[in-house]
Formats: structure tokens, C-alpha cells, sequence
């Protein structure tokens, strides 16, 4: 499990959405249990993105684009677990057959 002073180091990782699945996902399991890293989260995602959303003259509701950022993480992060699924599935099958075409020479 992820401490607080190793997800505050991940939070302009994240925001530049820079971390690999084992990262995100510990990441993503301590902000939604750790109030004040979610808080740290929110004030760092306030200083980027309002200031740029200040420079472009963009209206803007910060506190629901952390939410929705968040939620699409938690979908991302599960995309790339059924990839890595079916990826090994794959390397699996694919083994498999090259295992039973060796048979089949040997057997001839």
C-alpha cells in the first residue's frame, strides 16, 4: 500500500498521466482513502489546469474535471488490466500451439 509521501510525489505524474498500471492503480486506491492526499491532489490540479484555463479565458468547473480526471483514470487503469489479460492469454495460446506443432513433428 502506497504511504502519503510516495503518492504526493506521483500527484504532477499523474496529472501529466505518466504513471504505469501498478503505479496508478496504488495511486488511485490511497487518493480515494487519504483525504488529505486528495486535498493535495486538488490543490495541485487547481494551480495547473485553472491557470491555464485563466490564461486561455476558458470558463471552467475545476472540482468536477478532478472527478471526471479520476474516473476516467479508474476506466483506464481497468482497460489496461483486460490488455494485459488477454495479452498473456494470448502468449499462452500461442505457446500452446507452438508446443503441439512440435508434437506433431516429433510424431511424424
Amino acid at each position: 500500500m502506497m504511504n502519503c509521501i510516495e503518492a504526493q510525489k506521483l500527484i504532477q505524474e499523474f496529472l501529466d498521466d505518466d504513471l504505469d498500471n501498478r503505479e496508478l492503480s496504488d495511486f488511485l486506491g490511497h487518493i480515494d482513502s487519504c483525504p488529505d492526499c486528495k486535498e493535495e491532489l486538488t490543490i495541485q490540479f487547481l494551480v495547473k489546469v485553472g491557470m491555464q484555463r485563466l490564461e486561455d479565458g476558458n470558463t471552467f468547473n475545476l472540482s468536477r474535471e478532478l472527478d471526471n480526471l479520476l474516473a476516467d483514470s479508474k476506466k483506464k487503469l481497468s482497460a489496461r488490466r483486460t490488455l494485459v489479460f488477454v495479452s498473456y492469454g494470448l502468449e499462452i495460446a500461442v505457446a500452446a500451439m507452438f508446443a503441439i506443432c512440435i508434437l506433431l513433428l516429433i510424431a511424424l
